[in-house]
């Protein structure tokens, strides 16, 4: 019986032990496990009777929380901040406070955040006499709005330090003085005399993953409507959220965004047009519902609605305007895009496509800058140990040129390296002779290659971004030898010979500063030229360059 008691005692104490540690690791898989949280907020009411109370952006905010939280979106939690939800008034400090916690809450770069703001917008004078933004909070002051209201640029900087790679900021209002937008007579006459826009769209330098949605151009009406009763793009977004356009199997908010850009348009004919910034080229789709299916193509999108109708050209081949975004091919292809209106090209480039990332169309209209001239250190040693022992034991070293074109030939970079190595004298025992030679040389080579980036050496603000490079092409070797000891019976020579170069190496590229710091690697191979019986010399050799690009 005691033994009986015992066994059963000990299978008990192992059964609980193995429930236990099971337990233990789901809590911590679970712990690790990335999450998805939503800040939501909207304010109606206002102290001060310059700003008029809004309708529905309190209602905004909670459609908003409740969709990304219920099913089938299903966020982990968030926050709701509205009058309601509070039970107060939405201030200022209430609004710094949810921002303050949700940063908080963020403590795994995979983490998802999506933040959603519906209020009346604004706009004054800063301390440095320019004009700013400002976010209307409950007890917003107009006559002291620095202190009492949102700074807009402030936000921003707080959106980018939240530790998330894959966070969104929605903006439903707008700085245009019409719709949900309030401007004090003060500031409407001092705009009144400006005879251009009196700030421009901005480009700021946030994380890498993060999208900001504006549900209006930067000069045109955020408007709500009765017969909606919601803001006009909250409507159309939260629709959007499930609508699969690209038939993958799940929802991205770029897609949302997307159909709810259209949709808006569409509705204000033309009114109001929603815009988007997406910092990242290429990015995994930050997905609100569904899971991605395993053959998920490469999307290309308009963000912003002033670039729907774009042609675009992938390889020769025509893909249409770029509307609702469209399916492109996966590698390094040709991207050429045109304007429908006058069919002149506005970009024409190559870019790299991964399977299953979206890319917005506004990151490949800037400038591109295919001219870069270098110059720097370069150093060079034969490999055969025959050569070195009789013909150049040493390294030489000397100077480096390069231009290079990038995409000059279809997908794939020219490059043109002339590099001169300076008198070098070198004493040589050959057979138990002594003598001392001096050795100048001279090379140059033509490369046909590409570059990939390198994500982990780059920085998120984009103030670093480093490349992998690569090329293959002919080169030519100039190589002047005098001896000094004639009575061994060897000549002087100057002699050229053609070969090959295989180049590969890295770039560090400081885009808003114009520099390019360089490190090449080259194997290189030559017809002999000397007594040795090899049929080919090679050599290899190394350089440090630093340049510009325009």
């Amino acid at each position: 019986m005691t033994k009986c008691f015992s066994s059963i005692l000990v299978s008990s104490l192992f059964l609980f032990s193995f429930i236990a540690e099971a337990a233990s690791r789901e809590e911590i898989e679970e712990s690790l496990r990335p999450k998805k949280y939503v800040l939501s907020i909207g304010i109606n009411n206002f102290e001060n009777s310059d700003w008029r109370d809004l309708r529905y952006a309190g209602k905004d905010a909670a459609d908003v929380y409740q969709s990304f939280v219920g099913k089938p979106v299903g966020f982990d939690g968030g926050m709701l901040v509205t009058e309601n939800a509070l039970k107060k008034p939405v201030t200022k400090s209430e609004v710094w406070k949810a921002i303050n916690r949700l940063d908080q809450s963020v403590r795994n770069e995979e983490d998802m955040v999506v933040v959603y703001l519906s209020t009346h917008g604004t706009v004054a004078y800063k301390e440095d006499g320019k004009i700013g933004r400002y976010i209307i909070t409950s007890d917003t002051d107009p006559k002291n709005l620095r202190a009492t209201a949102v700074d807009y640029d402030a936000l921003m900087v707080a959106f980018s330090n939240i530790k998330s790679r894959k966070k969104v900021l929605i903006l439903a209002f707008c700085h245009s003085g019409v719709g949900k937008s309030v401007l004090t007579p003060q500031m409407k006459r001092a705009l009144a005399s400006y005879k251009s826009a009196y700030f421009e769209e901005p480009i700021y330098e946030r994380s890498e993953g993060s999208i900001i949605l504006t549900a209006s151009g930067w000069k045109e009406p955020a408007l709500e409507d009765s017969n909606l009763k919601n803001d006009v793009y909250t409507h159309f977004l939260l629709k959007g959220l499930k609508e699969d356009q690209n038939r993958d199997g799940a929802v991205s908010i770029t897609e949302a965004h997307t159909f709810a850009s259209n949709m808006t348009y569409s509705y204000t004919k033309g009114r109001q047009r929603p815009s988007a910034i997406m910092e990242l080229l290429g990015a995994d789709p930050m997905i609100v519902s569904g899971k991605v299916n395993k053959d998920a193509r490469a999307s290309l999108y308009s963000l912003m609605g002033r670039f729907s109708n774009l042609l675009v050209s992938v390889d020769g081949k025509n893909l249409g305007a770029i509307e609702k975004g469209l399916v492109v091919p996966e590698g390094k292809v040709r991207l050429t895009i045109k304007d429908p209106s006058n069919k002149k090209i506005l970009a024409d480039r190559v870019v790299q496509f991964d399977a299953g990332r979206e890319y917005s169309i506004a990151n490949y209209l800037n400038p591109r800058l295919p001219n870069n001239l270098l110059v720097g250190s370069h150093s060079m040693a034969f490999a055969q140990d025959s050569i070195r022992q009789g013909y150049a034991p040493n390294t030489a070293h000397g100077v480096r040129l390069q231009y290079r074109l990038e995409e000059a030939v279809s997908i794939y970079d020219l490059a043109l390296n002339l590099n001169y190595l300076p008198q070098i004298t070198e004493d040589i025992t050959v057979d138990s002779l002594n003598f001392t030679q001096t050795r100048t040389m001279a090379s140059g080579s033509a490369t046909l290659g590409g570059r990939s980036r390198v994500r982990w050496l780059s920085l998120n603000d984009k103030s670093l971004r480093t490349e992998l490079k690569y090329g293959l092409g002919p080169s030519l070797l100039f190589v002047n030898r005098e001896v000094r000891e004639g009575a061994f019976d060897i000549p002087n020579t100057s002699t050229v010979v053609g070969g090959a170069t295989a180049l590969t190496g890295i770039d560090m590229i400081l885009p808003y500063h114009l520099v390019k710091l360089s490190i090449d690697a080259e194997l290189n191979t030559y017809k002999n030229f000397t007594d040795e019986n090899e049929s080919l010399l090679w050599a290899g050799s190394l350089s440090l360059s630093i340049g510009t690009f325009w």
